[in-house]
C-alpha cells in the first residue's frame, strides 16, 4: 500500500507511529511480530517475492481523515463493523458485560 497517496504519511512517519506504540496494535496490544506476514498483489515475473502487506495497519476517521493509529487487521475490521459509531461500540461492551441467557433444559433430558 502506498501510504502517501493514502493517508498522506511516510513510511518514516508510519515507522515513527509504530515506535510509538511499542511496535503493537493500539486496542489489543498484539506485537506486530505475531502478526502473520501475508504477500500482497500478484507473484511478480521476475521469481522476486512479492511485496508484503504492512502487519499494523493505519488507522483513520472516515470522517475527517485524521489519523488515530495503528492496529491490527482484526481489530480495524472491527471497529470499521461498528462505523466509527461510538454509542453502538458502548452498547456492544454492555452488551459482552451482561449476563449470558440460560437456555432451558429440553423436554426429557
Amino acid at each position: 500500500m502506498n501510504l502517501w497517496s493514502k493517508y498522506r504519511i511516510t513510511e518514516a512517519y508510519y515507522d515513527e507511529l509504530r515506535s510509538r506504540q511499542g511496535y503493537r496494535c493500539a486496542i489489543c496490544g498484539v506485537h506486530e511480530d505475531e502478526i502473520p506476514v501475508i504477500p500482497v498483489g500478484r507473484p511478480r515475473n521476475d521469481g522476486m517475492p512479492s511485496a508484503q502487506a504492512f502487519r499494523l495497519v493505519v488507522d483513520h476517521c472516515h470522517s475527517t481523515n485524521a489519523i488515530r493509529g495503528l492496529l491490527c487487521n482484526g481489530c480495524n475490521a472491527a471497529l470499521g463493523h461498528f462505523r466509527d459509531n461510538v454509542e453502538a461500540l458502548r452498547r456492544a461492551i454492555d452488551y459482552l458485560r451482561s449476563e449470558p441467557l440460560t437456555v432451558p433444559p429440553r423436554a426429557g433430558s
